[in-house]
């Protein structure tokens, strides 16, 4: 009712339980749902400064200009980790 242990994602806008999400250490505002995580992924996880696929999860990261998921290599902010998702 509150809203209180959920919080946006900045790709899709939609309202998702914390646990479901991987956030941006040190940023309350900025976190990527499991759905559109597991969408970026499905499509090959290309990122989207130098169109190349992104390998390993701890390679990835958020572009704050644009919210788009990319190489940390080419100034992507570092995600805590791939979101745990609780089916």
């Amino acid at each position: 009712m509150f809203g209180w242990g959920t919080i946006f994602c900045v790709l899709c806008d939609h309202q998702v339980p914390k646990r479901e999400a991987v956030l941006l250490p040190g940023r309350k505002d900025v976190a990527v749902c499991s759905r559109c995580w597991e969408k970026w992924d499905r499509v090959g996880a290309m990122c989207a400064r130098c169109k190349t696929p992104v390998r390993v999860d701890s390679d990835a990261g958020i572009f704050l200009d644009r919210y788009a998921l990319g190489h940390r290599d080419c100034g992507a902010a570092p995600l805590a980790g791939p979101p745990r998702v609780h089916a």
